[in-house]
């Protein structure tokens, strides 16, 4: 009986060890995750400034560009 117990308990170890090297991987993940959101969140955001100032600067051609945009939609849906 003696053997089992050790075999249990040595089995337990090793789940626990499992358990925390897991825990541990998701919270790297997590670190990552976090990180690359927060860079892509910065790019858009960017992006959505540099498109405003672009449209501030030249309003007809932005106007102009929308419109051929959606006439050329308009011909491809019908």
């Amino acid at each position: 009986m003696p053997r089992s117990n050790t075999k249990t308990e040595e089995a337990k170890s090793q789940i626990e060890d499992t358990q925390e090297k897991a825990e541990q991987v998701v919270e790297s993940i997590k670190e990552v995750v976090h990180e690359t959101l927060e860079t892509g969140s910065e790019k858009v955001k960017d992006s959505t400034e540099k498109a405003e100032n672009i449209i501030k600067e030249r309003p007809l051609l932005s106007v102009g560009c929308a419109f051929l945009a959606g006439w050329a939609i308009s011909k491809l849906i019908k």
